[in-house]
């Protein structure tokens, strides 16, 4: 990947190449991406249609789930001393 990255330098002149920008002799046929978008993202749906909360979604807390996980780290270490 990097064997091929060329950079651009960001100004003209000899003030502008900063150390590691490619040589102007190695930029005089490559075409530059002009293009919007380098890769294009793909965008989520802008609206998300109104649905019934299930049951589950009502019994679940992600507040004592969370809580859970920080007290199962915060003792890890100790129950696998009492355990081996």
């Amino acid at each position: 990947y990097k064997s091929k990255l060329l950079i651009f330098p960001k100004k003209s002149g000899q003030k502008g190449v900063k150390n590691g920008d490619t040589p102007k002799s190695e930029l005089q046929n490559v075409a530059q991406n002009t293009l919007k978008e380098i890769i294009p993202i793909q965008r989520p749906p802008l609206r998300i249609k109104a649905r019934a909360i299930t049951a589950e979604e009502k019994e679940f807390s992600a507040y004592k789930k969370m809580r859970k996980a920080r007290t199962d780290k915060k003792y890890d270490g100790a129950k696998r001393k009492k355990a081996a």
